[in-house]
């Protein structure tokens, strides 16, 4: 299978994060990415551990640093993992 890969683009405000997210998601979910909500549990819409291993590399290049599996896991929402990121990219 092929990583989950990030445009050049991907870099872009928080607004789009979740597209970008949604994106990675669809590489590694058999399910339609389109109607997951920033709160819904990935894990009960499919993700499994092995997928988000997959998902730690382009995460953590979005973020700028790497990523956590442990961190992932504890909240599997495109909300949470949006904040992470963000907090990862300001240094906190």
């Amino acid at each position: 299978m092929n990583e989950p890969a990030i445009t050049s683009g991907a870099m872009r405000e928080a607004g789009t994060m979740l597209t970008d997210l949604k994106a990675l998601l669809a590489g590694v979910l058999e399910d339609e990415v389109r109607d997951i909500e920033p709160g819904d549990n990935l894990f009960g819409r499919g993700l499994h551990s092995l997928a988000l291993m997959r998902l730690i590399p382009p995460l953590s290049q979005l973020a700028g640093t790497r990523l956590d599996y442990d961190d992932l896991a504890r909240q599997p929402t495109l909300a949470a993992w949006q904040a992470l990121i963000e907090r990862a990219r300001v240094g906190g």
